[in-house]
């Protein structure tokens, strides 16, 4: 009598299988069979049901690694083999790095097995690490961190990924052509040797340095985690000693309203003076105001203001910076032209320009003399208002898109709340 995978023989039901040929390849056996232990027919299909289920499981998740192993790509090869390792409860190595102990353990774990040759390979550490340039290993981790890019802005995508190639580049100047897994030791402080010279002969800051630094760290880090490998990174305890960040200094109220009024800003560009105007009484970021969308303006509310929200041309930095700010005097002007203007056209999420060509023009005007001012003196400007007034933390947190640090119960303050905190110091347009 025969059942689905299922023989009897005497009063006994066993399992009988021909393993299919799309498994072939990840399976030693060519047939299946053994004894269920049991006599009643019920109980023999519901366990031969569960065995089917556990080996189709089995097989294609062997036959998924198997392919990987033999994969062309040398990465995808190295990657595999080394999950191939933790799979089974290994730690990830290279034949090279096994210690005598550790190599008989594993031949000792393959023995009697039915590993098909792939996994056998990859659990003996014989895949060769590949020999991954730095850009091909800065392409894997861009690929693997896309859930933090994916809804930046592309100005701020292009700025991120800047920062990255940067350090690859000079990387590459200081150290050659070095593929990925052979970075070491020597090289990642010859990296910071030439960073410290650059600092000296540039009159740089050590941060500049450090974000290289910091940046190939990550990179690699990524690249081990992907290939779940257990190695010190080169780039640990490196970082160049910092000196002490200098505070940006916010504008005080004349430097505002000088820079405010007619062609107190040179030539600069229109749409960058009414930007600059925007950021007064609102306290935003310069990338909040310049991703503005022209629905993200709402001028016939009781009270006109504007929604800081994620759109398609900037996400926001942080999830309490999304919030509505009342618009009054200067910046109630300003939204009021961008809107007549159709919205910022193409200056729409160009921050790092319309913040470079603003701050530029307002040293050249004169109105700024000091190198720890900038537009983002604005914002601080704004902070410093609502401090020297002793508004609530809460309600400086939501004006701020700062996390509120207490817990957060009800919605805060409304518009016209918000508009009466604004109004004891707004400036008014000139």
């Amino acid at each position: 009598m025969w059942g689905h995978h299922l023989k009897q023989r005497g009063q006994w039901w066993h399992y009988y299988r021909a393993v299919p040929e799309r498994f072939r390849h990840v399976e030693a056996r060519s047939q299946i069979c053994f004894s269920l232990r049991t006599r009643d027919f019920s109980e023999a299909k519901v366990k031969a049901a569960q065995i089917s289920f556990d080996l189709e499981q089995e097989w294609q998740r062997a036959a998924e690694l198997g392919v990987s192993i033999e994969s062309h790509d040398a990465a995808k090869r190295f990657a595999a083999a080394m999950q191939a390792q933790v799979s089974r409860g290994l730690k990830p190595q290279t034949a090279a790095e096994f210690s005598d102990t550790e190599l008989l353990e594993r031949l000792r774990m393959l023995i009697g097995g039915q590993s098909a040759l792939p996994e056998q390979t990859a659990v003996l550490g014989l895949v060769d690490k590949p020999a991954l340039s730095m850009m091909d290993a800065f392409e894997r981790f861009w690929a693997h961190i896309e859930d933090e890019w994916s809804g930046l802005s592309h100005d701020q995508r292009r700025v991120k990924r800047n920062g990255y190639l940067k350090a690859l580049s000079n990387f590459h100047e200081a150290v050659g052509d070095v593929s990925m897994y052979e970075v070491e030791r020597h090289h990642a402080l010859g990296f910071r040797t030439w960073w410290l010279k650059r600092l000296k002969a540039k009159g740089l800051k050590p941060h500049t340095g450090n974000k290289d630094i910091n940046a190939l760290r990550r990179l690699i880090t990524t690249n081990y985690d992907i290939d779940a490998l257990q190695a010190t990174n080169p780039f640990a305890r490196i970082r160049l000693k910092d000196e002490p960040q200098t505070p940006r200094m916010p504008f005080t109220d004349p430097q505002i309203i000088n820079a405010i009024q007619p062609g107190a800003l040179g030539k600069l560009a229109p749409e960058f003076q009414r930007l600059f105007r925007l950021l007064v009484n609102t306290g935003m970021r310069p990338v909040e105001a310049i991703g503005l969308k022209l629905d993200d303006i709402n001028l016939d509310a009781d009270v006109p203001h504007v929604h800081v929200r994620k759109n398609a041309v900037r996400g926001l930095k942080t999830d309490h910076s999304e919030r509505l700010l009342p618009l009054m005097g200067v910046s109630l002007q300003a939204a009021e032209e961008l809107v007549a203007a159709g919205g910022w056209g193409k200056r729409l999420g160009k921050n790092m320009y319309a913040t470079s060509v603003t701050n530029k023009a307002m040293r050249a005007s004169g109105i700024v003399t000091d190198k720890r001012q900038s537009l983002y003196s604005l914002r601080h400007w704004f902070q410093d208002q609502l401090t020297k007034r002793d508004v609530v933390d809460r309600a400086q947190a939501q004006l701020m898109g700062h996390k509120f640090q207490r817990p957060k119960y009800g919605y805060g303050k409304d518009l016209s709340e918000l508009q009466e905190i604004i109004s004891q110091f707004a400036i008014e347009a000139p």
